[in-house]
């Protein structure tokens, strides 16, 4: 057999393993015993705001998907000073993920903003 056909014969073997899991049996085990969350938000105005303070004041993690507020300089402007405000009362942080995600962490979580890169 060429190495072609060994390659071939690979791939075979590791499509006939695949195995559908059913992930919603973890998701409810993991969220009855979590003492933190991380929530995705959409945020397309300032009525998300209260609603993203109380889930921080809470204690969990927001990513925030600011994308919709892409023409709306001035509302976006608005909405990440109070974020800051409020990360800065708490001794939470902040972060910009790429131009469309916030991440807003609540007291004692802090972001690192170093990569983790794989070995050269």
């Amino acid at each position: 057999m060429g190495l072609f056909g060994k390659i071939k014969s690979k791939e075979k073997a590791i499509v006939d393993d695949y195995e559908e899991l059913d992930l919603s049996q973890y998701e409810t085990e993991i969220g009855e015993k979590a003492s933190m969350m991380i929530k995705v938000a959409e945020v397309a105005g300032l009525s998300e705001i209260p609603r993203i303070k109380k889930e921080i004041y809470d204690g969990n993690i927001i990513i925030a998907d600011i994308g919709f507020l892409k023409h709306d300089r001035l509302t976006l402007d608005r909405i990440l000073k109070d974020l800051k405000q409020l990360v800065d009362e708490i001794n939470g942080d902040i972060v910009g993920l790429g131009e469309e995600y916030v991440v807003v962490t609540p007291s004692g979580v802090k972001v690192d903003r170093n990569k983790i890169r794989g070995s050269r």
